[in-house]
């Protein structure tokens, strides 16, 4: 059972996006130290294993970042050689100043505010879509699967790295007591406020879980669906594929 003093998860879009948004202008500072804290260490290196689910030769891949927050992704593909061109998008001005002075040394890497449930970019753009914390934070997760599948190229790759929800049940509560506690306590060191990380422990009571984000992307369109759990599902990787032609039409071009 949650402690009373969380609060509910907006389920309204608008208000969702509202309270996302006073977050992280909260959190920015601190949002990098944060993550390596609750993770023992270990965030940087399962976003490298990110990176790593890239396609071979993928170096000159036009790469788009949805949430990028900070800039990590961005900064971990430079830092790895990638030459190819970066868009990063994220809702809160405050993460992308961030990231503007984390990636200021890197070349055709561009910063934006931007929402993940409506890319502003054409059809088949990019090679690569890449999500890193993000997907518990949509109001509608198949409209963003979709946006997503339009913006890749045919063949492109979109890969998610996110908590999930582990499906043992004890295990789950295990695990978003740790959340609660940590968050608890670093708020309180690193902000000097209780409740300042409590959002992730809301967000992912909310959260429908990586078996609904497999349905969403298959409904999207995708193929080649591999869900990978950690720490026993409490982060899941997530890698799928546009295919090169819809099966529709190979079909068609059969006859």
């Amino acid at each position: 059972m949650a402690p009373l003093w969380l609060k509910d998860w907006p389920k309204d879009s608008a208000k969702r996006a509202a309270y996302v948004d006073e977050v992280f202008l909260r959190v920015a500072p601190q949002y990098d130290r944060l993550t390596r804290l609750l993770s023992f260490g270990r965030d940087e290196r399962w976003k490298e294993a990110v990176i790593e689910l890239l396609p071979p030769g993928a170096r000159q891949a036009r790469v788009l970042d949805l949430a990028t927050g900070t800039g990590a992704f961005p900064d971990l593909l430079r830092r790895a050689g990638f030459q190819g061109t970066i868009l990063g998008l994220d809702r809160s001005q405050a993460m992308l100043a961030r990231a503007r002075a984390k990636c200021a040394a890197h070349e055709r890497v561009y910063l934006a505010r931007g929402d993940l449930n409506a890319i502003p970019v054409a059809a088949g753009t990019f090679d690569a879509i890449l999500v890193g914390y993000g997907l518990r934070y949509i109001g509608d997760l198949r409209g963003a699967m979709v946006a997503a599948h339009r913006a890749l190229r045919p063949g492109g790759v979109f890969i998610s790295l996110d908590f999930g929800l582990p499906p043992s049940r004890w295990y789950r509560r295990l695990c978003l007591a740790y959340l609660f506690l940590f968050g608890t306590l670093w708020g309180l060191v690193l902000h000097g406020k209780l409740d300042t990380y409590w959002h992730i422990v809301e967000s992912l009571r909310a959260y429908p879980g990586q078996r609904t984000l497999e349905n969403a992307l298959e409904e999207a369109g995708f193929a080649r669906i591999a869900i990978v759990e950690q720490l026993g599902g409490i982060s899941v990787l997530a890698r799928a594929e546009k295919l090169a032609e819809a099966p529709a039409a190979a079909a068609s071009a059969a006859r």
